[in-house]
């Protein structure tokens, strides 16, 4: 995933599929449900 793409992600100018979740998850090296969970989720 290019930075450009990952930056109108994060600026809502792109819609981020399930394909993408999982691509964020696996360079952060987290599980996607992770990411869909938000902060201070356990």
């Amino acid at each position: 995933m290019s930075n450009t793409m990952l930056s109108r992600i994060e600026l809502a100018k792109r819609r981020c599929d399930i394909d993408d979740l999982v691509a964020i998850a696996a360079a952060l090296q987290v599980s996607p449900a992770a990411l869909l969970q938000g902060p201070g989720a356990a």
